[in-house]
């Protein structure tokens, strides 16, 4: 056995290990694949396969014995990554870990990626990956999620691929420029130059970043006319992650830090006085929850109460003093045009109506920009009937963002409304409803729109099909296809179902009880079912050919390859055309304040997906005051889509317009990829 401790080389007749300029700070390893053999079969990984270089990292001391007993090890375990190098530290810096037993598949230009981090013994649903510049291998974060879970605030930029931000600076009056990476799902923010200076020690496991930070202290908490319109100031010893987070009544600011239990015990006496002079309209359980500061396991969490109609936002007053205001005007909300991705701006701003002032999340999107395509998605793909929410089946679908679609039935989780992708009905329109239309050329429409399928039998009867995978339920026929799913089950009592195969009716089964009866759906041809109007089934024997005809009103919209329907229409040539009722909705609808979403395009051709929250001091917008929002704001054409807690928008890895924990499910969205 020989050791040269100058470009260090260790030969003997198993494996050869020498230092390698690429990357730096790690070692190659070439193994014999006679001895790779001899160690799967000694530890029972038979199944593993043979490497010919590997790359580990360069012990931090002279003990090399020991280190390639550990290279072994690591060998052994089948530690590979997908540029040829196995990993189980980023550089000689790192802490000392398990030794990792988990394969990462990083897509091309990627080290290692995943959607996992560890970070001081708590899991949290983070986008990262790793990348290699030069000789350098770089961490990077998910850049919402860096907003929205770790405290870096983000600036407007001009490029995307930069970003300035806040973390800490010693110099308030300069931003940090962080390095951006797109990936089809993500936009990474490089901090590896952040996370050293800051002292933190990271390490993949599979798809999980474990990542360390420095024990922090909360040296001071103070607070000042809480609940309303009230500040908070943390003062901590160092740099450290922390989130803000909200429910209409409350706050949490939850912090990566540990306070002492002198100051733990200031603050968790009864609650302080509520303020007399407070607003007849405040919510009284807002002023009767309670301030008190928690603290263990490496974090510390103020809670304190939120009157109705205000806003907590926090942000760095120094490297060392975290403020967090509540209050109802317009700084809660910062304005935001950051540059996504190429043809993709993620954007916020306050829009005045009168005398109220909404808040207002949009993405911006260039429907011809090269890579970017526009899809509806469904909650349970493939099938037509589920629900989910948006930030846990978008990343299943490969976007980048989404939006919440159209409408459906709560309770059976069923569709209600026109839906059409990639040049192939889903579901027919309902109730003369609004619906968009557009295709892989930029051309977008919004019309009122209605389908009419015939059935044409063989000995000349026409019947109308009054709904194509729905579940607006009507007397009459309804049709259901492999789109609805593999089975369907009657909605109604005394359905009488009937099986088409190759244009041709060959089984007739009634149902009695909602549900009863559970009925497969033919790949092959579809099922009719006929709810009331008996004497259409005499028209409908065994062994009756069938020819299908479909009409869509107006025509040119059954050229568009993506149609999703919400409703109603806003506004059409910039020009409010709100007709409520004329689309079938009710009139408390129309008249009721609430979160809102919407989609529309602009004049420049692009297309915008819009969320509005409550109004500054009040709740969200009427639907009058939606058109009137969507006017004030340029848009060409505009169509209301689901609102209320269903309103969410989905960038990157996280919802930017509202906490995660506030959104419902929903049955499908409006999705934007970035295709190769």
């Amino acid at each position: 056995m020989t050791i040269a401790t100058e470009n260090l080389t260790f030969n003997d007749n198993y494996a050869r290990i020498h230092f390698d300029a690429r990357p730096s700070g790690y070692i190659l390893i070439s193994i014999a694949e006679q001895f790779w053999n001899q160690i799967a079969n000694s530890y029972g990984l038979n199944n593993l396969h043979h490497s010919q270089f590997w790359y580990l990292p360069q012990p931090s001391t002279m003990n090399y014995q020991r280190f390639y007993l550990i290279a072994i090890a690591s060998i052994a375990t089948h530690f590979y990554a997908t540029f040829g190098f196995a990993k189980i530290a980023l550089a000689d810096s790192q802490p000392d870990l398990p030794i990792q037993t988990t394969k990462n598949t990083a897509p091309k230009n990627f080290v290692a990626q995943g959607t996992e981090i560890f970070l001081n013994g708590k899991t949290l649903n983070i986008p990262w990956g790793q990348w290699q510049v030069g000789n350098s291998v770089r961490l990077g974060i998910s850049d919402t999620a860096l907003d929205r879970q770790l405290g870096v605030e983000l600036f407007n930029n001009s490029n995307y691929l930069t970003q300035p931000v806040d973390w800490y600076a010693t110099d308030r009056a300069r931003k940090i420029s962080l390095t951006a990476k797109l990936s089809r799902q993500y936009r990474y923010l490089d901090i590896t130059d952040i996370a050293k200076s800051s002292g933190w020690k990271w390490q993949i496991s599979g798809n999980k970043l474990q990542l360390n930070t420095p024990a922090t202290k909360v040296v001071d908490v103070r607070h000042d006319k809480i609940p309303k319109n009230g500040k908070i100031t943390v003062i901590l010893d160092r740099a450290t992650p922390w989130k803000l987070s909200q429910t209409p009544t409350e706050g949490y600011l939850t912090i990566e830090a540990i306070a002492d239990p002198k100051l733990l015990a200031q603050f968790n006496a009864p609650a302080p006085t509520v303020d007399a002079n407070l607003d007849p309209d405040d919510d009284p359980t807002a002023q009767k929850l309670e301030y008190k500061v928690t603290s263990s396991k490496n974090q510390t969490i103020v809670q304190f109460p939120i009157v109705k109609g205000q806003r907590a936002r926090a942000k760095l007053l120094s490297p060392t003093t975290l403020e967090v205001t509540i209050n109802s005007n317009l700084a809660a909300i910062p304005d935001r045009e950051i540059k996504w991705a190429p043809g993709l701006k993620w954007r916020q701003k306050w829009v005045k109506l009168g005398v109220n002032n909404f808040p207002v999340t949009y993405l911006e999107i260039d429907p011809r920009q090269q890579g970017i395509k526009i899809r509806p998605m469904l909650a349970l793909e493939p099938n037509l009937v589920g629900t989910n929410h948006l930030i846990k089946f978008a990343p299943t679908t490969q976007v980048v963002a989404a939006i919440n679609g159209g409408y459906f039935n709560r309770n059976n989780r069923m569709l209600l409304g026109a839906l059409k992708r990639d040049g192939k009905w889903l579901s027919s329109p309902i109730l003369n409803r609004g619906a968009i239309g557009w295709n892989d050329k930029g051309k977008i429409q919004i019309a009122r729109v209605k389908m009419q399928e015939t059935l044409t039998t063989s000995t000349g009867d026409r019947l109308q099909i009054l709904t194509l995978n729905s579940a607006y339920v009507q007397a009459g026929l309804g049709r259901y296809t492999a789109a609805w799913g593999s089975t369907y089950a009657p909605m109604q009592a005394n359905e009488l179902i009937f099986t088409v195969q190759q244009d041709r009716v060959t089984q007739i089964t009634p149902s009695n009880a909602i549900g009863s009866v559970i009925f497969e759906i033919p790949t092959n041809g579809y099922l009719l079912a006929l709810r009331g109007q008996p004497e259409l089934a005499g028209k409908l024997s065994i062994g009756t050919s069938l020819s299908l005809q479909r009409q869509i009103t107006p025509p040119e919209f059954d050229t568009y390859s993506q149609i999703i329907a919400a409703g109603p229409w806003l506004v059409r040539s910039s020009q409010i055309v709100l007709d409520a009722q004329g689309e079938n909705f009710g009139a408390n609808f129309s008249k009721e304040s609430a979160v809102r979403s919407a989609i529309a395009n602009t004049a420049n051709g692009n297309i915008i997906l819009v969320a509005v929250h409550n109004r500054a001091g009040g709740k969200g917008p009427t639907l009058a005051e939606m058109a009137q929002l969507m006017q004030q704001m340029g848009v060409v054409d505009a169509l209301n889509l689901d609102g209320g807690s269903s309103t969410s928008i989905y960038l990157g890895g996280q919802l930017i317009d509202r906490a995660s924990a506030t959104a419902a499910r929903v049955h499908n969205a409006i999705g934007i990829s970035l295709e190769p």
